[in-house]
């Protein structure tokens, strides 16, 4: 059974680097760790680490239910009961597997979570001028973000720009590779715009 084990615990570590570029967001908000450099290199090894997570566990899988050693009647091979442990085991990597699999869809909405129970990122307020209008002056700006390397990231961005005071709206996108916020020039400016996304862990373009 060391040889399966073997096999399986690689299944299970193909799985965790498949989603190293979905759970990059994941670990910067909640532990402060930065993975986005080495995130691309595996989003680009995905497809393949998951075929091998899966490969791993389909051979575990025979080996523990349908695969029985030929041996004589009355050797302890014929006799060795399949071990409940390793039934287990095999049952907790599968699930471990598809969490990893499926990261892309739920980290998001974790890291997102996160980001809205801390304070918001502040920096030294706008100074008003004599110039200042009672009303809003919305403004728009388009900045380029660098590390989101699938749609999960987006969430982070977007909730750590809509808690910045003065940003109206804010729409994150992956596939263009940056944010474009509405905000209020008399609450707050590009600065602290882009000091919101850097609490991220991504980078702002500047």
């Amino acid at each position: 059974m060391k040889r399966e084990s073997l096999v399986i615990g690689g299944g299970v570590l193909a799985a965790i680097g498949a989603s190293l570029c979905c759970i990059g967001p994941l670990l910067f908000v909640a532990l402060g760790i930065g993975a986005f450099g080495a995130a691309s290199v595996f989003e680009s090894a995905r497809p393949y680490l998951l075929g091998a997570a899966v490969l791993a566990l389909a051979f575990g899988f025979y080996r523990t239910y349908f695969r029985r050693e030929s041996c004589a009647p009355g050797e302890v091979c014929a006799t060795k009961p399949i071990n409940r442990a390793s039934r287990a085991a095999l049952w907790v990597a599968s699930v471990a597997v598809l969490a990893f699999a499926l990261a892309s869809y739920y980290v998001g909405y974790i890291a997102a979570a996160i980001v809205r129970s801390r304070p918001p990122v502040t920096v030294p307020a706008v100074a008003p001028t004599a110039n200042s209008q009672s009303f809003s002056s919305l403004e728009t700006i388009t900045v380029e973000v660098e590390g989101m390397d699938c749609s999960s990231c987006e969430m982070p961005i977007k909730a750590a720009l809509e808690r910045t005071p003065g940003v109206r709206a804010a729409i994150v996108s992956y596939e263009r590779g940056n944010a474009r916020v509405e905000y209020d020039s008399n609450q707050t400016d590009v600065n602290q715009i882009r000091s919101a996304i850097d609490s991220t862990g991504f980078k702002s373009k500047r």
